[in-house]
């Protein structure tokens, strides 16, 4: 007996048995990573090092330097995966945790920035932001401004200078430079090709309590005043972009609470000297602080008449 086609006895067996694998490999796959890690007595954090190394090496397999500045952005989709890969160990944890025990660890052999060994991009957006809020509430934030302005599901290429993944961890000293013209942050802002500044808030605005975010404001003010092409400074959380009207009523006006009674002379650096050259700074340009804390009011406005 022959048959012209599949009997729907084996067709029907055939369906079931791949289904079946698909189901178990999806519950082995865990299974096989925890073995993995350990047999070969790795803690989970150096077992994700691991294998994340090993799949920026496959990405990205001859990392090589690059001016600091406007060409060492990341994407969304590279920021999502770094957040993804390494999430059950980060937790609530803050770029701090990052920076010490993930960006170094990753970094170490070859020297290089994050953006540099992942496969560096030009930048769209400036991130403005505090190191200490939680990472995950940054990556959101992030994610939730791609989605805001880019094509639909284009929001993993939106590329972002973000300092931590663009300046290289191993030459801090040399990323800030001599002068504050040299600096990787004034350099990317002011490049010409830089849309706006995206800056990550949290309900307390953090990061406008701290010196060098108010010098990526003062820098962001400067340049939407003589390029028109220039977005401003735009205020983003985790649960959406407020000058699209996207995120959470009780956030934003949680952040307009906060913003009403905040003082930008009040910021502080980790260092002195960096306070003191930017208050200088702020005191020079027309308006002094008084101007300063006029323009995020403002900004903070804006927003909060998008979100009507």
């Amino acid at each position: 007996l022959v048959f012209s086609t599949v009997p729907p006895v084996i067709t029907s067996a055939w369906y079931s048995f791949v289904g079946l694998s698909v189901v178990a490999s999806m519950l082995l796959a865990p299974v096989v990573r925890f073995s993995y890690w350990c047999l070969h007595d790795l803690t989970l954090l150096e077992y994700h090092l691991k294998q994340h190394s090993q799949s920026l090496s496959r990405v990205n397999p001859a990392p090589v330097p690059c001016p600091k500045g406007p060409d060492r952005a990341v994407n969304a989709g590279q920021v999502w995966e770094l957040f993804s890969t390494f999430e059950d160990c980060i937790r609530e944890r803050s770029m701090y945790y990052i920076a010490t025990n993930i960006l170094k660890p990753l970094t170490k052999t070859q020297r290089l920035s994050y953006a540099e060994l992942a496969g560096p991009n030009h930048v769209q957006w400036f991130v403005s932001h505090f190191w200490g809020t939680p990472f995950r509430h940054f990556v959101l934030s992030i994610r939730r401004h791609g989605e805001s302005i880019a094509a639909e599901g284009k929001w993993r290429k939106m590329s972002y200078w973000i300092c931590s993944l663009s300046n290289n961890q191993w030459r801090v000293a040399e990323e800030v430079g001599e002068s504050w013209e040299q600096s990787s942050f004034y350099l990317a802002l002011n490049c010409g090709d830089c849309e706006g500044t995206a800056m990550v808030l949290d309900d307390q605005a953090l990061p406008l309590t701290r010196a060098w975010c108010l010098f990526e404001v003062l820098q962001t003010k400067s340049i939407q005043s003589r390029q028109p092409s220039f977005q401003g400074l735009w205020l983003c959380t985790s649960t959406g972009v407020l000058h699209k009207g996207k995120a959470g009523v009780d956030v934003a006006m949680r952040i307009a609470e906060r913003l009403s009674s905040l003082k930008l002379e009040n910021a502080t650096a980790s260092v002195q000297k960096d306070k003191d050259m930017i208050d200088n700074l702020v005191s020079k340009m027309p308006g002094g602080f008084d101007a300063m804390n006029a323009f995020v009011r403002s900004n903070i406005a804006e927003a909060l008449l998008n979100m009507q």
